[in-house]
């Protein structure tokens, strides 16, 4: 009598199904990871952004402008000496209660600015959020997650 090697069709079947079960469980978890991820992700650039603008209005001693864009768009324009520009991408979009730009002085502080500027990036997927503040003084603060 041969001794047969290999698997039957019945454990072959089993493997897989115990397989996708697993898979199936880690799968919502994961895009959750993706989702948060994609968020710190554009909050992070916008702060860097703002930043830069900051500090090159300081340092060439002119006016510079950052525009927003609220949600990603085919074509951004390109940067300029004086304009700098900015677009969410992935699955989050820019919510304002003000102007979609803000304009550096002379010395790094927000011009035209009554009040702080807040900016809201928020996840279209799992509704949470990040705000960044920006003060009339130019300084720059990302505050907690919130909701959309």
């Amino acid at each position: 009598m041969q001794l047969m090697r290999g698997f039957t069709l019945i454990e072959l079947m089993v493997t897989i199904s115990v397989i996708a079960i697993i898979a199936m469980m880690a799968i919502p978890p994961f895009k959750n990871m993706l989702t948060q991820q994609d968020l710190k992700k554009n909050t992070n650039e916008l702060i860097g952004v703002l930043n830069q603008a900051r500090a090159k209005a300081a340092l060439e001693r002119k006016n510079v402008e950052v525009e927003l864009s609220p949600s990603e768009v085919d074509l951004l324009p390109q940067n300029t000496d004086t304009t700098i520009y900015w677009m969410p991408y992935g699955k989050v979009h820019l919510t304002t209660a003000s102007e979609t730009k803000i304009t550096y002085g002379l010395n790094g502080s927000v011009r035209d600015a009554g009040s702080d500027t807040t900016f809201i990036i928020c996840s279209e997927i799992g509704g949470k959020s990040q705000i960044v503040k920006v003060s009339k003084m130019g300084t720059i603060q990302q505050a907690i997650q919130g909701a959309c």
